[in-house]
């Protein structure tokens, strides 16, 4: 198949099973996936997931059935989403740092049937209420032994390499993913993502990058965000390239990675350039090969420093990429211009479209079907919400210049982005909500030194608590993923309200941080369980 082909797949054809097929045949012998000191070729990468797909076969996993993934990055993860994918089954990738509630809802709101875990996030598994765990037909342990007793099977029962080829016929239609993203006033929702849907962001990846067969990815971001998958492990599938997984980010080890892997292109996000360029010079900051990081904001002080490119686009879960530059024009400050498979405009608070240099909402929607969403699972009034008159809302601001290219300005809706995700501030306040000594609380984002965003705690003691920051600390410590946990912490009599009894967040936000807010880093305070620090 032509590289123009693959960049621009016909929808039909925009389905996992053919492309791996392809690849095993093309490519077989060449390096497709690297981790730690394990190569697999492409001829592996189809073999496995065949394997995975025999052994899910076998446990009553078919087209529509959910299949959740707990797993840090790792092979297993790659074989187990495309295992589902030949199948038509839906893989449910879950942040590998929930536990409890938090894993529960994603397990029961997502309907999953069979869990892949790894050893390491057993515990979290403990953590789930009886009823969820009930609803688990099979849980499959990798990097372990097994308990019968507990209902743990070992990952490689999975591997059946003997039998017919399971694949199904599957096209732009069918589900390949449900991804959680993080809700600013409500629970997390489950975005159904369709073939269609992968398909076209990795697409736009591949014009914006210009990856092609001879290309290495390196990539430190975590598999179960759409980054590191659709934007990283399937693109290079597609054409050819190789993909080099770390464990996760390390600015200190960053750029002696980057020329172990021998890597040509590498992933980042917002957030990392500043840490990157706030480390002591590195003698392998100039030798790698590296022509071009995404996705990140033009920064010219980090290209001449680095001798990289730093290529920006424009996405969003619900919609994947929309705008972009084909590689390697560029407008520096600029995302790109609309692809051609979307309408985009921007419009102000009435809805009426606004003229180049206006900043407004930034609003689309998909000339093709199945590239976009097809809504929030078990959620119709939130997907009925995001999409009026016939437009996708994405909540952003934006503006537009005379020649199409796109600004980005800001974030319309209320969020807390830290570390390239967005945090739930209503997920944050329904656990601290436990605590028998808090009466209210809110979370809020305060912005990060370094970029982006940290999570700011204010609470209303319960009448006669007496909260002591370090205890307090350490409970939330045990109630959230560790990016949740916020890093100041400040106890009020009263929250601003408005007529109607609603706390006045924004109030809060203007005020800024009181003149006793408890700064856990300021104090000294690590987390014991953030295994995301930079080292």
């Amino acid at each position: 198949m032509k590289l123009a082909e693959l960049y621009r797949l016909p929808l039909p054809r925009r389905a996992i099973g053919p492309i791996l097929a392809l690849r095993a045949r093309e490519d077989g012998e060449r390096r497709y996936l690297t981790w730690e000191d394990r190569c697999y070729t492409f001829a592996d990468a189809d073999r496995l997931s065949r394997a995975v797909a025999r052994g899910l076969k076998a446990r009553g996993i078919g087209r529509g059935d959910k299949v959740a993934m707990l797993l840090p990055n790792g092979p297993e993860f790659v074989w187990t989403w495309y295992g589902c994918a030949l199948l038509g089954a839906t893989m449910v990738p879950v942040n590998n740092t929930y536990i409890g509630a938090m894993l529960d809802y994603v397990i029961q709101d997502s309907g999953s049937r069979g869990l892949v875990v790894h050893a390491e996030l057993l515990p979290a598994l403990a953590s789930m209420s009886a009823p969820a765990r009930a609803q688990l037909e099979w849980v499959a342990v990798v990097a372990g032994q097994g308990d019968p007793v507990a209902g743990v099977e070992p990952f490689d029962d999975l591997l059946v390499e003997a039998g017919p080829d399971p694949e199904v016929a599957c096209d732009h239609r069918d589900i390949q993913s449900i991804m959680y993203t993080s809700g600013t006033t409500g629970p997390s929702k489950g975005v159904v993502m369709p073939n269609g849907h992968f398909f076209a962001s990795s697409m736009v990846f591949l014009r914006a990058l210009g990856l092609v067969r001879e290309d290495v990815l390196f990539t430190p971001l975590p598999l179960f965000h759409g980054l590191a998958s659709r934007l990283g492990v399937l693109p290079c599938l597609m054409v050819g390239a190789e993909v080099v997984l770390a464990d996760r980010f390390s600015a200190s080890q960053f750029w002696e990675q980057v020329c172990v892997a021998n890597a040509t292109v590498a992933h980042t996000i917002f957030s990392l350039p500043p840490m990157l360029k706030a480390q002591p010079v590195s003698p392998f900051e100039r030798q790698h090969r590296l022509r071009a990081m995404y996705n990140s904001n033009y920064d010219p002080e980090f290209e001449a420093r680095f001798n990289v490119r730093v290529v920006e686009a424009y996405g969003l879960t619900e919609t994947g990429l929309t705008i972009y530059s084909d590689w390697p024009d560029r407008r520096p400050g600029s995302c790109g211009k609309v692809d051609q498979d979307w309408d985009a405009r921007i419009v102000g608070d009435d809805g009426t479209e606004l003229p180049p240099g206006e900043s407004g909402e930034l609003i689309c929607r998909p000339r093709l079907p199945s590239i976009m969403m097809q809504g929030y699972l078990n959620k119709p009034a939130e997907t009925l919400a995001s999409i009026r008159d016939l437009w996708f809302h994405t909540g952003d601001y934006a503006s537009r210049d005379a020649e199409g290219y796109i600004y980005f300005s800001g974030r319309k809706k209320e969020r807390i982005r830290r570390r390239g995700e967005n945090i739930s501030a209503f997920d944050i306040e329904k656990i601290v909500g436990n605590h028998p000594g808090v009466s209210e609380c809110a979370a809020l984002a305060h912005p990060s030194p370094v970029g982006e965003d940290d999570v700011r705690l204010v609470v209303v003691p319960a009448p006669g608590a007496q909260l002591e920051p370090v205890a307090f600390m350490q409970w939330l410590e045990d109630q959230m993923p560790p990016l949740m946990v916020p890093r100041y912490l400040e106890f009020v009599a009263q929250m601003p309200r408005t007529p109607s009894n609603k706390v006045e967040k924004y109030k809060l936000m203007t005020d800024g941080l009181s003149a006793g807010a408890w700064d856990r880093e300021a104090a000294g305070y690590r987390l014991k369980h953030d295994k995301s620090r930079r080292r």
